[in-house]
């Protein structure tokens, strides 16, 4: 079946906004991308605002639906947080772009987006307290936990878009593994296991 045109027009707006940012992407490269004309957008959304907080909140909202239920479960938390790094690669790897320009790009948040754009890191700060809580560093604020954890994950995906590193991403999650082990103090299972 084929993808309706607003679904063609949001995922022509993720590589363009992947690329060029949000104000490097214009309305007429969008258009261009998605092989419409500029009314076409119009015809589907207000201005280009709309639509880039549109494809914005399909994004997040996919892989924070995906994250509630790694932090919900009831896993170790060294096995939640193996859990979120394996789903934040596994969409890097199927989504670059998409990923790039929710997760490694600068975004000026309007009103409308911050509570989207908040969502996750809401879910990983929750995440974040039961690293700290298990960790052999509980004088570590959630917030110096989440700066760090963010860190590391983030640069295999950054690094990977440099070509610095080869792709794809989900093979890192062990190696990410030992270091974020090693950060929190977290207990030996966090490291890498034969067969894992």
């Amino acid at each position: 079946m084929r993808p309706s045109r607003k679904n063609e027009i949001i995922a022509a707006a993720i590589q363009e906004l992947a690329r060029h940012g949000v104000n490097g992407s214009t309305v007429r490269r969008i258009a261009a991308a998605a092989g419409v004309t500029e009314g076409a957008i119009y015809r589907h959304f207000t201005s280009k605002e709309e639509l880039c907080n549109e494809a914005y909140s399909q994004i997040v909202a996919e892989m924070a639906e995906q994250k509630k239920v790694i932090l919900e479960s009831g896993d170790p938390v060294e096995e939640k947080l193996r859990n979120w790094v394996r789903v934040t690669y596994e969409y890097f790897d199927l989504y670059p772009e998409a990923f790039s320009y929710v997760l490694l790009t600068t975004h000026g948040f309007t009103p409308a987006l911050q509570e989207i754009a908040t969502r996750q890191g809401r879910l990983l700060m929750r995440l974040m307290e039961q690293v700290v809580a298990v960790g052999d560093k509980p004088d570590r604020s959630a917030q110096v936990a989440w700066s760090y954890f963010t860190g590391i994950m983030l640069n295999i995906p950054r690094s990977i878009n440099e070509s610095i590193l080869q792709g794809p991403a989900v093979p890192y999650v062990d190696d990410v593994m030992v270091a974020v082990g090693g950060i929190f103090g977290l207990p030996k299972s966090t490291e890498v296991e034969e067969g894992r």
